[in-house]
C-alpha cells in the first residue's frame, strides 16, 4: 500500500454570466488542472448541477464522485463535492450534514449564514484493500455569516473528533472557509496542522488563493488543507496556472502532498 497522496481543495466558481471568462472556456480549463495534477482526492466547492454533472461525465473514467446537494431540489443548489481518484481508492462510508442548528435537515440555514452551507466527508479504502485508511471531509464556509463560519466549522470538528472517538483514522479537511489564517473561525481548527505549514513565511505573505479572476499573489489564504491524526504535509501549493489569459475559477485550487503515518 502507498502512503503518500496527492489532496487539492479547489473553489470552482458557480457559472456566472457577467464574469470576464465563461463557463465553456472555464470547464476545459478545470479538467487541465485536474489532468495536470492529477490529484488522489479533490474537495471542491461552488459546483452546481450543471457544472457537477459536466465534470462528473468528464471524468467518469478517472474519478468516482460523492455529492449531496445543499438545497432540496433537483434544479438548483450547490455541492461540496468529492472527486476520488479511482486507481487509488474507492469510498466507504460516506455521509453530509448542514452546518446549521439542524444538521441533519437538508437545506436548513445556520446561525447569521447568508446560504445554505453542507459538509461532506467519506472514508477512503485503498484500490484493492478493505479497511478505509483516510476520512475526508470538504465544505464551504459561508462568506457573510462570521457566527455561521465559527459555528459551522466548530459543528465540523465536533464530527471529526465524533467519529474518531468511534474509529480513529487519519483525517482531511479540505475547503473555502471565507476567512483568514488569524480569524477567530480559524482559531477553531488550530489543533489541527495546516497545508500552509510547509510554507516560508514569504511564501505566506504571498498565499493569496481568492483573486477574482484578477491573478496576483501578495495577501492571505481562504482555502485550505487541514490534517490531523498522522496526517503529514509534505508539500502544499498554490496553483496559479492560467490559460489564454484566463483562469479556471475566481480562486486559486491548494494542492498538499501528505503522508499518511501509523495513529499511534
Amino acid at each position: 500500500m502507498k502512503h503518500t497522496y496527492t489532496v487539492m481543495s479547489f473553489n470552482l466558481r458557480v457559472i456566472v454570466p457577467s464574469d470576464p471568462f465563461n463557463w465553456e472556456d472555464r470547464k476545459q480549463w478545470i479538467a487541465e488542472t485536474i489532468i495536470t495534477y492529477t490529484p488522489d482526492v479533490i474537495g471542491t466547492q461552488e459546483a452546481t448541477i450543471p457544472m457537477l454533472e459536466w465534470l462528473t461525465d468528464r471524468f467518469k473514467e478517472s474519478y468516482e464522485v460523492y455529492a449531496v446537494n445543499r438545497t432540496v431540489s433537483t434544479e438548483v443548489g450547490e455541492f461540496s463535492a468529492i472527486f476520488v481518484k479511482k486507481s487509488s481508492f474507492t469510498i466507504g462510508p460516506k455521509g453530509s450534514f448542514m452546518l446549521s442548528e439542524t444538521p441533519d435537515s437538508i437545506g436548513s440555514m445556520g446561525w447569521d449564514a447568508h446560504c445554505e452551507r453542507i459538509c461532506s466527508w467519506v472514508e477512503l479504502v485503498p484500490k484493492g484493500e478493505t479497511a478505509p485508511v483516510l476520512r475526508f471531509f470538504n465544505t464551504h464556509l459561508d462568506h457573510m455569516g462570521k457566527l455561521a463560519r465559527k459555528e459551522g466549522l466548530k459543528l465540523i470538528l465536533d464530527m471529526i473528533r465524533s467519529k474518531d472517538n468511534a474509529h480513529s483514522l487519519p483525517v482531511i479537511l479540505t475547503g473555502d472557509f471565507n476567512d483568514v489564517p488569524e480569524s477567530e473561525a480559524l482559531a477553531e481548527v488550530s489543533w489541527m496542522e495546516s497545508c500552509y505549514s510547509c510554507f516560508t513565511e514569504e511564501e505566506k505573505e504571498n498565499s493569496h488563493t481568492f483573486h477574482a479572476y484578477e491573478g496576483g499573489i501578495k495577501g492571505s489564504p481562504i482555502d485550505y488543507i487541514f490534517g490531523a491524526n498522522g496526517v503529514e504535509f509534505l508539500t502544499a501549493s498554490i496553483i496559479r496556472d492560467s490559460f489564454d489569459g484566463g483562469y479556471p475559477s475566481d480562486h486559486y485550487p491548494v494542492l498538499a502532498k501528505v503522508k499518511l503515518n501509523k495513529i499511534k
